[in-house]
């Protein structure tokens, strides 16, 4: 979406807007929303509660993807190989003994934090486990860019940016990392 479309969006809706942003845009809507409330449009002590219960609403939606709809499709791609399967239940018990990093970790990770979250609903972390990591999390994120917003907000496009850039580091460095595992794995078969 377009940045000056969530601002009019923002700005002719108000509060009965931001909530359904909130699941799908994040963090630039926040710095947005701190914008918007420095300018009198919004104020900021409903904004914050309405965003995060906007993002722990998306994590949840992805939670229960991952723990009913995803494990279907994972067993027909990895039925191929028996090994495939041991390093994902390796994975999933990694999750299981850490989710107090894992969690957090996936949600400040732009980018690519949707399918952390994935993976954590098909781990079988307990719901409340999960909602309370996620809660914890988004709140304290939320007051960050909601704080820069309020700060800042006027040079949300820069700042979107560098959310952009952010993001793709982010990206690279896990893919990078994702590459250097495959070429050990297969080192490690000749």
């Amino acid at each position: 979406m377009i940045l000056d479309q969530i601002v009019d969006l923002v700005t002719n809706y108000k509060y009965l807007i931001l909530f359904p942003l909130a699941i799908v845009e994040g963090p630039i809507l926040a710095v947005i929303a701190g914008f918007l409330c420095t300018s009198g449009f919004l104020n900021p002590l409903l904004v914050y509660p309405i965003l995060v219960l906007g993002d722990i609403t998306g994590d949840t939606i992805l939670y229960v993807f991952g723990r009913w709809g995803i494990p279907i499709f994972l067993k027909k791609v990895l039925k191929k190989s028996d090994q495939n399967n041991e390093r994902l239940n390796r994975f999933h018990t990694f999750i299981s003994i850490h989710p107090n990093k894992f969690i957090p970790l996936s949600k400040i990770s732009l980018g690519i934090g949707f399918a952390g979250i994935l993976i954590v609903g098909n781990s079988k972390i307990g719901y409340q486990k999960f909602i309370r990591l996620c809660l914890i999390t988004s709140a304290l994120i939320y007051l960050v860019y909601l704080i820069l917003g309020l700060l800042f907000g006027a040079a949300y496009a820069e700042i979107n940016q560098y959310l952009n850039v952010f993001g793709t580091f982010t990206i690279v460095t896990i893919l990078a990392f994702i590459a250097i595992l495959f070429i050990n794995s297969i080192r490690r078969k000749m």
